[in-house]
């Protein structure tokens, strides 16, 4: 039995033009006094199991995924709608609350003793008519701080003036919310530095009349990054907050600088029940996007990928980096490689080590690195499912020559002897073994052992083996992506051809060479690539898309930089 192989030139890999997704900016340009950050804590990341994938991303990512939570309308529509006013009860700071009503309460209480008629009601001893703060009194409209008094005219808005020491704002309402600016840094270690900054208008009513007010709020939360039973990556609020500035109040179609002593105080205690919920629902949204990571997906109908986060993230102060675990399925459910570093089945072929991660670019918004387990995961599917797979007959392919008896015959001198009438031949080839794929330097090798059994068909279709060869290739890969899939192309580099049996009796394969080749290039590569170009599904996480990523070959990585 002879020994042949064919050698073709090197076919040089090439990478698609760099595309590169603009950073996003920090954002940070906010009023000095509204300048309050958010940091939420990470927990110290548990020793990594398997994995096959780790996936980057900036802050510009983050920022981007909170942002376009927030701008959903949904989220905003939610905080609309009237304050809960309070109870009249003592605040926090020892004074009373001035959204508590008339006395103890604009619906409740209006005729107690903190009523209308009451001790502290509107006409009782500290009412309008009497007392100190009276209409009439020290503090009053003719008092020496009243309207007339010392405190000249705007004594009405001060200390002891009338909207001090009224509680009848009833009504409050947010009646507009502007998208927060996101602001963020990420803090090597730690986590992340936030500012969400909006302005909100709210209207109501007093004793003078309609009060509309425009304040701007930077809203602050302590968020922590967690992973629940089920694996899943997830953002918690921890405590959430609110700093006020620039207040204007609008009455009687005039324009108040009210501020420091009035609704400040009462905007401070409750505003966070009505703005930090939008931090929960747009914190929610992203949490169902970070979900999204654990999705499984479909390879086709041939079966499936499941991307499972494997540890908790980890926050540097470039990126937030994600080691995933790669579960390849065939369509029966049975598992290619192993599921969380627990193995089920036989693993062909064996597990590589995660390799040292290269650098990520600062222009780089997101980098998923593929190791050369996943990819052959992947390759062993499409094997186990025969996919690989390929018959051709004669007419299949008008390139190639007729595949009859005599065609072979013209090269095997056996093969005219045993046959002297053409008969059609069918050539079957299949790959009985899983490929392995080798990732180098700017360069990638898939290495397929193939089968070609050449079948010659006899009246009535009966088939009859006239040998098998066995054909060891060497595949050059290129990568691309395209529709967020991993495209894969290959080209032929080698194929050595050596023959396993024959019923005809030994015969040089030699003179078979250029014949097989033809076959490869014309009919078994392009099949091949149409089911590899079909594309392999990537991760989706806060949705970065890769498509059209510089993709980078180095020791055992694929690196996508987008």
């Amino acid at each position: 039995m002879g020994e042949m192989q064919i050698y073709l030139p090197n076919v040089a890999l090439t990478r698609p033009a760099n595309i590169h997704s603009a950073s996003s900016q920090e954002g940070d340009t906010m009023p000095p006094a509204l300048g309050i950050a958010l940091l939420y804590a990470l927990l110290t990341p548990s020793l990594s199991q398997a994995k096959d994938a780790v996936l980057r991303l900036n802050k510009g990512v983050l920022s981007d995924a909170l942002t376009g939570s927030l701008r959903q309308g949904n989220v905003l529509q939610g905080a609309l709608g009237e304050v809960p006013l309070g109870s009249g009860r003592p605040g926090t700071d020892g004074s009373r609350d001035l959204l508590g009503g008339l006395g103890g309460g604009v619906a409740g209480e209006e005729l107690g003793q903190g009523g209308l008629l009451g001790d502290g009601g509107l006409l009782g001893m500290a009412g309008i008519l009497g007392g100190p703060g009276g209409i009439l009194g020290r503090g009053g409209l003719l008092g020496n701080r009243g309207l007339l008094g010392g405190g000249d005219l705007l004594g009405i808005l001060g200390e002891g003036g009338l909207l001090s020491t009224v509680q009848g704002l009833t009504g409050l309402r947010i009646v507009d919310l502007t998208l927060p600016r996101v602001s963020l840094r990420l803090l090597p270690g730690i986590g992340v530095h936030l500012n969400l900054y909006t302005q909100v208008a709210l209207n109501g009513k007093c004793l003078l009349g309609l009060l509309d007010v425009a304040v701007e709020v930077n809203i602050t939360a302590r968020v922590r990054l967690t992973m629940d039973g089920t694996g899943y990556p997830k953002l918690v609020t921890e405590r959430c907050d609110t700093l006020l500035g620039g207040i204007k109040v609008r009455l009687l179609r005039g324009l108040l600088p009210i501020v420091d002593n009035l609704l400040a105080s009462v905007l401070n205690r409750l505003l966070p029940n009505m703005l930090c919920p939008v931090v929960d629902v747009a914190l929610g949204l992203v949490n169902d996007q970070l979900g999204l990571v654990n999705s499984l997906v479909p390879l086709g109908l041939l079966g499936s990928i499941q991307y499972t986060v494997s540890s908790l993230p980890l926050v540097t102060g470039q990126f937030l980096e994600v080691d995933l675990n790669t579960v390849v399925r065939q369509v029966a459910g049975g598992l290619v490689d192993y599921p969380l570093g627990k193995p089920e089945t036989v693993l062909t072929p064996p597990r590589v080590p995660m390799p040292p991660l290269p650098p990520m670019e600062d222009t780089s918004s997101s980098q998923l690195c593929l190791s050369v387990n996943f990819l052959s995961s992947v390759l062993s599917v499409l094997q186990k499912e025969g996919a690989l797979d390929l018959d051709i007959s004669t007419g299949m392919f008008p390139e190639l020559p007729p595949l009859t008896t005599s065609t072979l015959g013209a090269l095997v001198p056996a093969v005219l002897k045993a046959y002297p009438e053409s008969h059609e031949l069918l050539l079957k080839i299949a790959v009985p073994e899983a490929p392995v794929v080798t990732l180098k330097k700017n360069k990638g090798v898939i290495q397929l052992t193939a089968t070609a059994e050449v079948m010659v068909i006899h009246p009535d279709d009966v088939q009859k083996s006239l040998c098998l060869l066995n054909i060891d290739t060497s595949l050059l890969a290129q990568f691309s992506v395209e529709d967020n899939k991993l495209k894969i192309s290959v080209s032929l580099e080698k194929a050595d051809l050596s023959l396993v049996s024959s019923s005809v009796g030994g015969f040089d394969v030699s003179f078979l060479g250029m014949l097989v080749g033809q076959i490869f290039d014309v009919a078994f590569l392009p099949a091949m690539n149409g089911v590899l170009g079909a594309g392999v599904p990537l991760p989706r996480l806060l949705n970065i898309d890769f498509t059209n990523a510089d993709v980078d070959v180095i020791e055992d990585l694929i690196v996508l930089s987008a």
